[in-house]
């Protein structure tokens, strides 16, 4: 497997990102609770899956970087 060279401005870009990300997260909850109390049934439990819909992007996105990176 090749790896190229990978350059400290991506990772810093790369940190960048996650911790945006991870700083918005409390407000991702906050308004996923704040909408499904109204909701009931299967509304209520497809909006309560967003939180983990966004983590899991971040950690894909994270993944995603890394494997372009390194190449293949």
């Amino acid at each position: 497997m090749a790896s190229g060279p990978i350059s400290v401005k991506s990772i810093i870009g790369v940190i960048i990102t996650l911790v945006i990300g991870l700083s918005l997260l409390p407000i991702v909850l906050s308004t996923v609770a704040s909408a499904s109390a109204s909701l009931t049934g299967a509304a209520k439990t497809m909006i309560e899956l967003i939180p983990l819909f966004y983590c899991i992007a971040l950690a894909l996105a994270t993944v995603y970087w890394a494997i372009g990176k390194t190449g293949t």
